[in-house]
């Protein structure tokens, strides 16, 4: 009966001493292998709730070399986070998923006037750094981009504000044509977990 009581207590021991392991180790956030958040948003609107745009004229590129084109717009996903409970220093890494483009104007035109496409981030502090790009665009109005996989781009989301610049190379424009480009983003990011 004595060595059937001791087993008893030396099992109930071992086991909730490995309990109390198995959810001290569980917890622990801050180590970047321990559990994390996935959250996903898209982006294609900018700070002041404006569809992100590119607009530019024929007179003001050359066709055969990349132009920088701004947006004249910042975006931040500090509400978003905030409204899931998390805020920007929480987040452990993020990657854009997808992005694509959208021909607003001129109505009758197609991507191909595009030889090539380059999206890049910018911050203040920060190198802008290309996300996503396309070679070759195809006679459709709406054009998904090739995004570099892997790319971290957590130093931009934990800015006050960041900003997208588009680079286009043209092969053809139309004379004294205004030109108009929304961009939608898709962002996966990954929060330090609780």
């Amino acid at each position: 009966m004595k060595n059937r009581f001791q087993l008893t207590t030396r099992l109930f021991l071992l086991f909730s001493f490995g309990l109390a392991l198995f959810l001290v180790s569980g917890c622990d956030t801050t180590d970047p292998g321990g559990d994390t958040v996935i959250l996903r948003t898209e982006i294609k609107n900018d700070s002041d709730g404006d569809p992100i745009r590119f607009s530019f004229s024929s007179d003001n590129i050359t066709a055969g070399r990349l132009e920088d084109v701004g947006c004249n717009c910042t975006l931040d996903i500090g509400s978003f986070l905030q409204g899931q409970g998390f805020t920007k220093t929480e987040i452990f890494s993020a990657t854009v998923e997808s992005a694509r483009l959208v021909l607003l104007f001129p109505l009758n035109e197609q991507f191909n006037f595009l030889n090539e496409v380059i999206l890049k981030l910018e911050a203040s502090g920060l190198s802008a750094t290309e996300v996503a790009n396309l070679q070759s665009s195809p006679s459709v109005r709406e054009v998904a981009l090739n995004v570099l996989p892997n790319r971290n781009i957590s130093g931009f989301l934990q800015r006050a504000t960041f900003a997208p610049i588009l680079q286009v190379n043209a092969n053809l424009l139309n004379p004294n044509e205004d030109y108009e480009v929304a961009l939608v983003l898709n962002l996966r990011i990954e929060m330090e977990g609780l």
